[in-house]
């Protein structure tokens, strides 16, 4: 007999290297992200809204449309405790695990 139901699979997607997180994750309502980033920023017009605060770059248009359709979730500005290191290898190490 074969069963239809599919096992939930959770897929990581970590933009390493160059990956600008705000410029991906565009925090669109906050003024600082425009009067420190003049050069690069992404102009609020082109952002798609995650909600009222954040949105997707432009670029993201598939993710965006994965995430409207309740098969994604954004955990921005979030990292791990103060009491990790500030080593590059020690806290990729840290999210190879998590």
């Amino acid at each position: 007999m074969t069963s239809t139901k599919k096992d939930p699979v959770l897929v990581v997607l970590q933009l390493a290297g160059g990956n600008d997180a705000l410029n991906t994750v565009v925090p669109y309502s906050n003024p600082k992200y425009f009067d420190n980033r003049p050069n690069v920023l992404i102009a609020e017009d082109q952002v798609l809204p995650i909600d009222d605060q954040i949105g997707f770059n432009p670029n993201m248009g598939p993710m965006k449309k994965i995430y409207d359709e309740g098969h994604m979730a954004v955990f921005p500005r979030s990292w791990l405790p103060q009491t990790a290191s500030r080593s590059h290898f020690s806290l990729n190490g840290h999210l190879a695990h998590l």
